[in-house]
């Protein structure tokens, strides 16, 4: 049977997300596998070039992702998982996943949601879980 030892969760707030950290718990306490927990903030506005915000909102938004991921962490180990870390990064969420963490903290499984917040973006260049299927440098698991 393989056994992970590191195994990475992409969050974004999101319904899925919350499912896929489920999975990545119970995942993490079958192999006794340390946990990372991650968020990602685009670190530009696909959308729209014209669009820009003030920094006082983007250290709210790192506030609050902190504080999010802090909580993740908490209710992983209140589950269980006897190791876990946060790592929140801004970049970009397909190839922080993807490669960049994987590689950086020796990563054998990847588990995200099929699909999260970013309806327009998924629209018009694909989701994040579509690049990380194909791109990624371990095993993936996408739930629904």
């Amino acid at each position: 049977m393989l056994e992970y030892h590191n195994i990475l969760v992409g969050l974004d707030g999101s319904e899925l997300a919350d499912k896929a950290l489920k999975q990545a718990i119970e995942v993490a306490k079958r192999n006794h596998a340390k946990l990372f927990i991650a968020q990602i903030i685009p670190d530009e506005v696909s959308v729209s070039t014209s669009i820009t915000y003030p920094a006082s909102s983007l250290d709210a938004e790192r506030k609050s992702t902190k504080l999010y991921l802090e909580e993740k962490a908490q209710e992983a180990k209140d589950q269980g998982v006897e190791e876990v870390q946060t790592i929140f990064k801004v970049g970009s969420p397909r190839r922080e996943l993807a490669v960049t963490i994987p590689q950086e903290a020796n990563i054998d499984l990847t588990i995200v949601g099929v699909s999260g917040k970013g309806a327009i973006e998924h629209l018009l260049i694909g989701s994040v879980a579509q690049f990380i299927s194909i791109h990624s440098t371990t095993n993936v698991l996408l739930v629904k």
